[in-house]
C-alpha cells in the first residue's frame, strides 16, 4: 500500500469521527478503532477505510490494527472515558477504567505504532489531552489526571522518538459539543448559547475546530513542531477572571 496510513482511536462518534473524516478528505486510509463495533464499521464504510473493533487498552487490539493497517503513517489517540465524580467519591474501579483508556491506551497505541511509522521513515502521532488537563475542574473525578499524564507522556514521547523521525504532538480541546458531552454544557440550545458566550471566542467549540488542529500537526506544516500542546479552546483555559467576574455578575 502506497496510499496513506492513519489509525484513529474512539473513531466511532464525535471527536474521532470528525478527525477521520478530515483525514479521509485529505486522502487517507483511516483504520477506525472503536470498542463499539457498529460504530467502526460505520465510520470506516463512510471513509473508505478498515474498521477494528475492541478496547485500546488491550494489547489483543493493537496487535489487531497492526496486522490489518500493513503501513501506519500517522496515530491519533482520541479514545477516551470519563466519570464525573468528586475524587473522594472516585472508586478503585473507576480509577482503573479511565487510566486504563486514556493513559494505558495512548501508551499501547504509541508502542504498537510507532516502530511501524518509523519504517516508514517517520511520521506522526497526535494524542488527545484537555484543557481540564491544564485548568482543572471540580468533580470530574480521575479524568483531569489522566489527562494530565496524556501531556507528559507527549512530551516524553516526543524526545524518545524523535530520532526515529516520529513527531508527536498534543490537541487539547476545551468545552466541546459532541454525543458525549450531550447535556453537559446546558438542556437546551439558549443554555448551550449563553454559555459559549462566556468564552472569549464567543461560542462552544464543534468537532471540526479540533479535527482541523490534528490534521495540521499531522501535515508536513508542521514539520518542526513536536513535544507542543495545542490547546483548541476559544481560549478558555485563559480566561478564568472573566467567567469569575461573568459568575458574580449572576449572584
Amino acid at each position: 500500500m502506497t496510499q496513506r496510513v492513519a489509525v484513529v482511536t474512539g473513531a466511532g462518534r464525535g471527536l474521532g469521527r470528525a478527525i477521520a473524516r478530515k483525514l479521509a478528505a485529505r486522502e487517507y486510509h483511516v483504520v477506525a478503532v472503536d470498542v463499539a463495533a457498529e460504530a467502526a464499521d460505520a465510520v470506516a464504510g463512510e471513509c473508505g477505510g478498515t474498521a477494528v473493533s475492541g478496547s485500546v487498552a488491550e494489547q489483543d487490539t493493537w496487535r489487531e490494527v497492526v496486522d490489518r493497517a500493513g503501513r501506519i503513517d500517522l496515530l491519533v489517540n482520541n479514545a477516551g472515558v470519563w466519570e464525573y465524580t468528586t475524587l473522594a467519591d472516585t472508586t478503585a474501579e473507576q480509577f482503573h477504567r479511565v487510566m486504563g483508556v486514556n493513559v494505558l491506551g495512548t501508551l499501547l497505541g504509541t508502542q504498537a505504532c510507532a516502530p511501524v511509522i518509523a519504517r516508514q521513515g517517520g511520521g506522526a502521532i497526535v494524542n488527545l489531552t484537555s484543557v481540564v488537563g491544564h485548568v482543572v475542574r471540580p468533580a470530574f473525578g480521575i479524568y483531569p489526571a489522566s489527562k494530565a499524564a496524556i501531556v507528559a507522556l507527549t512530551k516524553q514521547a516526543a524526545l524518545e522518538y524523535a530520532a526515529q523521525g516520529i513527531r508527536v504532538n498534543a490537541v487539547g480541546p476545551g468545552m466541546t459539543r459532541t454525543e458525549g458531552t450531550d447535556g453537559a454544557f446546558g438542556a437546551t440550545g439558549d443554555e448551550e448559547a449563553a454559555l459559549g458566550r462566556l468564552v472569549p471566542l464567543g461560542r462552544l467549540g464543534e468537532p471540526d475546530d479540533v479535527a482541523d488542529v490534528v490534521t495540521f500537526l499531522a501535515s508536513d506544516d508542521a514539520r518542526y513542531v513536536s513535544g507542543q500542546v495545542l490547546y483548541v479552546d476559544g481560549a478558555v483555559g485563559e480566561a478564568a477572571w472573566r467567567l469569575l467576574g461573568a459568575a458574580r455578575a449572576r449572584q
